[in-house]
Parts: structure tokens; C-alpha cells; sequence
């Protein structure tokens, strides 16, 4: 049960709505939070917050400094220079020999909005989107599941799941993860520490919109370490022929391994989009202190365009399947915001 619900964190798409049966979209707009980046937010003692005394030492400093040279000779006076900062210093230097750092895979996927039909034995459920877009200093990657019928209106299925890459490094800084079953949500947060190799997750469960449990653990990493979404886009920019038997870390609250089978390469018939070559993988994911076992779902990436097309996952009663119905392309010099463009999705389907 472990290895499905590791792979419905990091294809977020069956999460939450593989069991469950419209209502109209402004209740969905209120079901959906909206998620911007944000650092995270460390507790010092009280002491340690106050950084009073380092300026007013610096004050006294620049005082003295001026004393000095009013007490000079004038003709000495002019050939006194008072030094910078030793941090000007510093900082201009670094700025001379910085040098551009290159393209990260991301770029070929901004402005990509994947819209999907989520089917349960042949059922509509509802929709899942998913979103790579450029946002000032970042990629902003999102997924969100937005089921129909009976479980929308009461309240199952709803799922996000975002990620922010560093545009420079094209490591992930920020990732959250949301989940609502009925009147029971959960959050969770990771925040990156690339230079302490390590990773802070908080987890947050709510009843009623009223909080009862609140997790906080520190997880250390040796190696490059994945989100549980930005690997969705890694893998689309892999040769997935030569993957067999690679492990890839992913951070969740511990530190889980995934690895892809490759299944081969096939011409499937696909709704909307007729006959097209297709990779055929599957997922198994392990913990630090299990095995790998067999996977749960098979995902086809289209072999030209890389297109993830169709997932298609075992439950407990039956399967479930997500199907690509549409690509659009959003110019992120004029859309930038993430929340919205999902806003106006909803209403437009409503």
C-alpha cells in the first residue's frame, strides 16, 4: 500500500479521486487553495533576534572616521580615503567573476499546460491540469486534481501539489502538497537547504478547518535529491532506455527511491490524438527501509514531443486512468500567475 501512495504523490493525478463519483465550479474555486513561494521561517531564541548592537557599532565606526579627518591637516586631509566595507568588497567582487550559469531543462516546458480526463472503469471524475510557468525567479511547476459529481460536493478529490525550481541552480527551493478527504485536509511542506544538504517537512492535518496535528522533521541528503514533481518533468527529458535499474531520491516526510522500468516502445491509439509511438514505463518506488515492489501504473510518454498521455493505475476496485485532452500554451509575459490561470480553467469549465 506504501508504494501506491508514494506513487500518487509524485504522479499527483490519481490522488484522491480514483474512488469517488458535479457541482457547480464556484464551489471548487473555494475547495482550492492558493499557493504562492514562500522561505521558511526559522524560531531563534529571543536573544539571537535582536541585531541592534552590530549597528550600532558600525555608527560609532563611520563617527570616529569623520572625526578623524576633521582633526587632519588640510593638506592632509585630501589624501585620506576612508576604505569600503569590507562586504561592498566582497560582494562587488563576486559580481566581476560571476559567470552565466546554463539553461536548465525546464525552459522547453514553460507556458505547457497539460489538461487531462480522469476516468474511474470507464467513468468521468473529473479533471486534472498540470502546469510548468516561468515566475520571476523561479519555474513554477503545478499539478491539481478537480474531481466532479458527488465527491465534489462533498468535498473528495481535491488535490495540489506545487513546486518552485531556482532558475539559476534548477533545484527545488519550495513544495507543497494539498489533500481534502470530506472535512479532513492535509498540507504539507518542504523547504530546501541545498548548502546544509538537508530538507525541513512540515506536515499540518486539519479537521474542520481546525488544526489538530502539526509534524516538523529535518532530513538529511548526501546526494541531488527531487521533489515529487519536478521528477515528472526530469524523466520527460531522459532517455528512457538507459534508466533501467537507476534510483532516483525523492523528498517527502522521509526520503523515498524511484526507479522506472522500462516496458518498451509501442503505437497506441489514443482519444483525440489517433495513432502515436509511445514509451511505456512504470513507476516503483521504495523507502529507506523497504524493497522495491511491483509498480501499481503504467505511464505512456509520446516518443516525439514527450508528452506524458495517459496513465493508467490499479485500485482496489478496478482502475484508474488519466487521459490527455489537450495542450495549451500560455505566454508567461502576460499570464505569470499560476492561481488565476487555474481560476479562469474552472470557470471556464463550469
Amino acid at each position: 500500500m506504501k508504494e501506491y501512495i508514494i506513487l500518487v504523490s509524485i504522479f499527483f493525478f490519481l490522488s484522491g479521486c480514483i474512488c469517488e463519483k458535479k457541482e457547480k465550479r464556484e464551489k471548487d474555486l473555494e475547495q482550492i487553495p492558493q499557493v504562492y513561494f514562500k522561505e521558511e521561517i526559522e524560531e531563534k531564541p529571543e536573544e539571537v533576534k535582536e541585531e541592534i548592537p552590530e549597528k550600532i557599532e558600525e555608527t560609532e565606526i563611520e563617527k570616529e572616521e569623520v572625526e578623524l579627518k576633521k582633526n587632519l591637516k588640510p593638506e592632509i586631509k585630501d589624501q585620506v580615503a576612508i576604505l569600503p566595507k569590507e562586504e561592498k568588497l566582497i560582494s562587488k567582487k563576486e559580481k566581476k567573476f560571476e559567470e552565466p550559469l546554463p539553461e536548465i531543462y525546464l525552459k522547453k516546458w514553460d507556458g505547457e499546460c497539460l489538461i487531462y480526463n480522469l476516468k474511474w472503469n470507464l467513468m468521468n471524475f473529473g479533471n486534472a491540469i498540470v502546469i510548468c510557468l516561468e515566475e520571476k525567479e523561479s519555474f513554477h511547476l503545478t499539478g491539481i486534481s478537480i474531481p466532479t459529481g458527488l465527491p465534489a460536493q462533498i468535498g473528495y478529490g481535491y488535490n495540489r501539489i506545487d513546486s518552485f525550481i531556482d532558475k539559476k541552480t534548477g533545484k527545488t527551493k519550495y513544495f507543497y502538497l494539498y489533500t481534502k478527504t470530506g472535512g479532513k485536509e492535509k498540507i504539507t511542506e518542504i523547504f530546501f537547504d541545498w548548502n546544509a544538504k538537508q530538507y525541513t517537512c512540515i506536515e499540518k492535518k486539519y479537521k474542520n478547518k481546525k488544526l489538530y496535528s502539526t509534524k516538523r522533521n529535518i532530513i538529511k541528503f548526501k546526494e541531488d535529491i527531487f521533489d515529487s514533481l519536478s521528477i515528472f518533468y526530469f524523466l520527460r527529458n531522459t532517455n528512457l532506455e538507459n534508466i533501467q535499474n537507476t534510483e532516483f531520491p525523492i523528498a517527502l516526510p522521509e526520503k523515498w527511491y524511484l526507479k522506472i522500468n522500462f516496458k518498451g516502445r509501442k503505437i497506441k491509439r489514443l482519444p483525440n490524438l489517433g495513432e502515436k509511438e509511445v514509451f511505456i514505463v512504470e513507476p516503483v518506488a521504495r523507502s529507506k527501509r523497504e524493497r522495491f515492489k511491483d509498480g501499481r501504473m503504467d505511464i505512456w510518454i509520446t516518443t516525439d514531443e514527450r508528452n506524458p498521455v495517459y496513465f493508467e493505475g490499479k485500485v482496489s476496485v478496478g482502475k484508474a486512468t488519466l487521459i490527455l485532452s489537450e495542450v495549451q500554451k500560455i505566454d508567461s509575459k502576460t499570464q505569470n500567475d499560476i492561481n488565476k490561470i487555474i481560476e479562469n480553467f474552472i470557470k471556464q469549465r463550469g
